[in-house]
């Protein structure tokens, strides 16, 4: 690595079942936390109560299994590292679908994510950016996860302690940024998390489109997909349709609502969550003023923009709400597919330094 991480990072190595069981070794504490963490929320914000959501979620596994059986066999293999149940780390992994089906708006997660093709960057490098908001607790409980596969391309991810697929790029020159979207015409399927999972084990650009597309999926998500052949993509994906976004200039921006009107997809999350429509303006905005001299540098700035603070691209916690309904930028994230970098901070990230960690070993 370059430089010390931000975050701890775990190193795995083997089939899935292998890479799971260290993982789930060395992540037993922070399993723990997170899984304390959840039982708290789930009972506070959705007022779930544990075993029933234990049960519900065990009901996505025939849907997970049957799209992406490595990842089930991962799960089962954390499990047994960390001593948990499979049930157990099974909800970590489909805990936005459950949250959801409880709730009636969108949920308080916020992503700002970016991209900006060679067309656009200083480098004619492909970069890749998001800041990640959420709950200020679930911070302790993240992880850099450094995956040597022997059934698919080497991954490197940033997760909650527990999940298989989050923010993240692979050896095969793919990148994927991620935010969570609300919609109506929820249904059992493949959660969110598990598409990311399969998406950086994608081996293409086209692979790992269709790893959103051909798909029953179960909730609204975003997929914003980058190849180190300097292209990118944005899926705007509901259950049953999607919307499909190119660059504009060489500059993508999303955040947490649909920017594209379907007359099939209902956005339940717009209406009541503004800050969602002026992150995606101030990061375009922001982008398009340096289209061409895009850097690492300058999305730094951008994902430390602070225009309507709290609630700015750079989020910090509403004192005025109550705590668990709080929310923050827990890390932002740069990745350079041509370098293979991450670029990563704690956040809200102007309240610390961008490191930049390499991965030679693996890419």
């Amino acid at each position: 690595m370059a430089n010390h991480s931000p975050f701890p990072i775990i190193s795995v190595e083997g089939d899935a079942r292998q890479r799971g069981c260290q993982y789930g070794s060395q992540c037993k504490k922070l399993i723990e936390e997170a899984l304390s963490l959840y039982r708290k929320s789930f009972k506070v914000d959705s007022n779930l109560d544990w075993d029933p959501t234990l049960k519900l979620g065990r009901k996505f596994i025939p849907f997970i299994e049957e799209y992406d059986p490595m990842g089930m066999e991962e799960m089962r293999g954390i499990a047994e590292g960390s001593g948990r149940t499979l049930d157990e780390i099974l909800l970590l992994n489909v805990r936005t679908e459950l949250s959801l089906l409880a709730q009636a708006g969108g949920l308080e997660e916020g992503c700002t994510a970016v991209a900006a093709t060679p067309d656009a960057t200083a480098s004619k490098h492909l970069l890749l950016a998001q800041n990640w908001d959420w709950k200020p607790s679930t911070q302790r409980i993240t992880v850099i996860l450094k995956e040597e596969q022997k059934d698919g391309p080497n991954v490197v991810q940033l997760v909650e302690a527990g999940r298989i697929g989050e923010i993240g790029f692979n050896s095969a020159g793919i990148g994927v940024l991620a935010n969570v979207l609300t919609s109506d015409k929820w249904r059992l399927g493949v959660p969110m998390h598990i598409i990311l999972h399969k998406i950086l084990n994608a081996e293409g650009w086209s692979d790992a489109m269709l790893a959103v597309l051909a798909v029953k999926r179960a909730s609204a998500g975003n997929y914003l997909i980058g190849y180190v052949g300097g292209e990118a993509v944005d899926i705007e994906a509901a259950p049953e349709d999607y919307n499909v976004i190119w660059p504009d200039g060489g500059i993508i921006t999303h955040a947490n609502h649909f920017a594209v009107a379907n007359p099939n997809i209902r956005d339940l999350l717009a209406p009541t969550h503004p800050w969602s429509l002026t992150h995606e303006y101030r990061a375009a905005k922001l982008m398009a003023k340096e289209r061409g001299n895009i850097s690492v540098a300058v999305i730094q700035d951008i994902l430390r923009d602070h225009l309507d603070k709290p609630y700015s691209v750079c989020r910090h916690p509403d004192t005025r709400l109550d705590e668990s309904l709080r929310t923050q930028t827990n890390a932002a994230i740069i990745i350079d597919l041509n370098e293979k970098t991450l670029c990563i901070a704690k956040g809200p990230p102007c309240e610390n330094e961008f490191v930049t960690l390499t991965f030679e070993d693996i890419m």
